[in-house]
């Protein structure tokens, strides 16, 4: 129920066009939403750990030239891995099998990115399936309709969490004076305070005058 409810909360601030939402959600969580293809990538945000370590396995090959049963044969000496993963939960050790018999078959300079691939599903769809499916129909709950169905994740975050990049260079452009000239010493010594700012003092200015730190969709210029 409460995965459901957090998905119905998302989807009243997309059908409600109100973004902002002071939530840092992973761009993933938009792919798995849309029912867009995964990958090692999307492991990034969410994994970096194991995003680093998966990588640097396929990214692996002998220091010196050598044939493929040696190449071979060293990177099983190397990594020592078979296709079974570790991991907690409820403050419990537990193993997981990534494919049949998965103990008794060893990761191998082939099947290393079989292994990447599986390594990938498990992590972001098929451990978190039985919290994510109530939370994608509490979207699907208010949002199902043709508009949202013609969005890609990247816009649909976009929508629920602004735009992050704040440009002020934008507002600037667009600001409106009562009482002062856009050209006046004290507008421009203002401009030049506020284009120093770095990334954390924009958005602490940004949530001063708006109620929230991020801009909107389509950037600060709306």
């Amino acid at each position: 129920t409460d995965f459901w409810l957090a998905g119905v909360i998302l989807g009243l601030v997309v059908y409600n066009n109100m973004p902002g939402l002071d939530v840092r959600f992973p761009s993933v969580i938009f792919k798995k939403i849309k029912g867009e293809s995964l990958g090692l990538e999307d492991l990034r945000q969410v994994y970096p750990d194991i995003f680093l370590s998966l990588r640097s396995l396929l990214q692996w090959a002998p220091d010196e030239p050598m044939s493929d049963e040696e190449a071979n044969t060293l990177f099983e000496n190397t990594f020592c891995l078979d296709f079974v993963i570790a991991y907690e939960a409820g403050g419990q050790s537990h193993t997981k099998e990534l494919c049949p018999n998965g103990k008794d078959r060893s990761v191998t300079l082939d099947s290393r990115a079989e292994f990447a691939s599986l390594y990938c599903e498990w992590l972001l769809s098929s451990s978190v399936e039985r919290q994510f499916e109530p939370f994608r129909k509490g979207v699907r709950r208010v949002c199902d309709s043709p508009l949202f169905n013609a969005l890609d994740s990247a816009e649909l975050e976009l929508i629920v969490c602004g735009e992050q990049d704040l440009d002020f260079s934008q507002l600037r452009s667009h600001a409106i004076y009562d009482g002062f000239a856009d050209d006046s010493a004290y507008i421009s010594s203002f401009w030049s305070l506020l284009l120093a700012f770095d990334a954390e003092q924009k958005k602490r200015f940004l949530s001063f005058v708006t109620g929230s730190d991020l801009a909107p969709v389509g950037g600060l210029q709306e």
